[in-house]
């Protein structure tokens, strides 16, 4: 295609691509706060390059900025940005016998891992990137990875991020196949250790240093008209001067009913986030979701994967190939009555802390997607949490969510 792999002479060649995406976002009650009820519009333009010099050696540079249309002066740097240098990095790597060893170096994204816990944040205009060092190692039915980064902290200016070391995340992962089958239906299973470290992180009604290590193994993959994806994940370390000891696990699980018409499939998932000791002396119970998935739980960031149990059913469809249409509703309840709601970003719902109960509400989220060519895709999300016995009682109301927008990428 036009731009991809220009002949540069030898082996070199050079590739340009381009993302475009425009979403205009409406809130009703936003953060379940009475009244706060606006619209804002959102821009994510990013260019990118790669130089491959070699098969075994290619460099990468990626420019994005961000604009918000409505509220800007509010907007955090992830969505305000005149201008970001958002990935430069190095990518070597050699064949030796059937084992393909490489390292990438330098400013890069970084989401490999459970859903639950790595991503590229897709929901703000800008991704979250990382800086330092990634190993990995590919033999035929199984891979071996190795990282250590620290976090790209954005500026709503001119190219003005900086490295910020205060906030690292170390570790290695896995992945094995453990079965094979026809029509991709592998099952493979990825054990990992996660170190994360964050001076700044919120735990209830307080900040300060998480020092935390995640342990689990996910267990995903495809058997017939069954696919499934169950991570089980440990945490432990401390947070300020608190031991730490919490748990998660996340069941998402879906049934093709027929691979003829509308393609009907049958949907859930089940997400399990240990609670309890941010509001008292002793160890800390709260899971940390790290960097979950902005659309995990919905972009509407009415949960957290902490102090939670979410059952959340739905079905999707496919009326044509190339549009989808899902419903899932949610049944919420909190596992800790000491701890309190947490929405998107850990950040507590005021006051649940101090009522009893465990009904969170019920989240219902529909999406919809048409991808139009290869390159545009138009996508549209609605999203409503309705309070239940926890969020009345501390004088919170319903609130809802929806999203209309396109991407081109090139």
């Amino acid at each position: 295609p036009p731009l991809k792999a220009i002949p540069l002479g030898g082996e070199a060649s050079l590739t340009l691509s381009a993302e475009i995406r425009l979403r205009y976002d409406t809130f009703d009650n936003g953060q379940l706060t009475p009244g706060h009820d606006y619209q804002q519009g959102l821009l994510r333009s990013v260019l990118g390059a790669e130089l491959r010099l070699n098969p075994d050696l290619r460099l990468y540079g990626e420019i994005g900025t961000g604009q918000v249309e409505g509220s800007s002066s509010i907007a955090p740097a992830t969505f305000q940005n005149n201008a970001s240098l958002q990935q430069v990095f190095m990518d070597a790597r050699r064949h030796v016998g059937p084992a393909l060893i490489g390292a990438m170096v330098g400013r890069q994204e970084f989401a490999d891992g459970p859903r639950q816990l790595i991503s590229l944040s897709d929901g703000p205009n800008l991704h979250r990137t990382w800086n330092g060092v990634r190993l990995y190692a590919h033999w035929p039915r199984w891979r071996l990875g190795a990282f250590d980064l620290s976090a790209t902290r954005l500026e709503p200016g001119f190219f003005d991020e900086e490295i910020d070391n205060t906030e690292r995340l170390r570790g290695l992962n896995a992945s094995f196949i453990l079965w094979s089958g026809p029509k991709d239906s592998n099952i493979y299973l990825d054990p990992f250790w996660i170190h994360s470290n964050n001076d700044t992180y919120r735990s209830g009604g307080s900040s300060g240093n998480d020092d935390r290590d995640t342990f689990g193994a996910r267990l995903w993959g495809r058997r017939g008209d069954l696919r499934f994806d169950w991570t089980l994940a440990r945490q432990t370390g401390e947070y300020t001067d608190s031991d730490i000891g919490a748990w998660g696990l996340f069941a998402v699980q879906s049934l093709a009913l027929s691979d003829k018409g509308w393609k009907p499939r049958l949907t859930s998932h089940i997400d399990v986030a240990s609670g309890g000791g941010a509001y008292e002396s002793g160890t800390r119970k709260g899971f940390n979701q790290l960097y979950a998935s902005s659309s995990y739980l919905g972009e509407g960031r009415f949960l957290s994967l902490s102090n939670l149990l979410l059952i959340a059913p739905g079905i999707s469809f496919s009326p044509t190939p190339k549009t989808n249409l899902s419903i899932e509703y949610g049944f919420a309840r909190r596992l800790s009555e000491d701890d309190a709601v947490y929405a998107g970003g850990m950040r507590p719902y005021p006051g649940t802390q101090n009522v009893p109960g465990h009904e969170i509400g019920g989240l219902l989220r529909i999406a919809a997607s048409w991808s139009v060519t290869k390159q545009v895709s138009l996508f549209l999300d609605y999203e409503h949490l309705a309070a239940g016995d926890i969020l009345t009682r501390a004088h919170l109301p319903s609130g809802s969510y929806g999203y209309l927008g396109a991407t081109f990428r090139f």
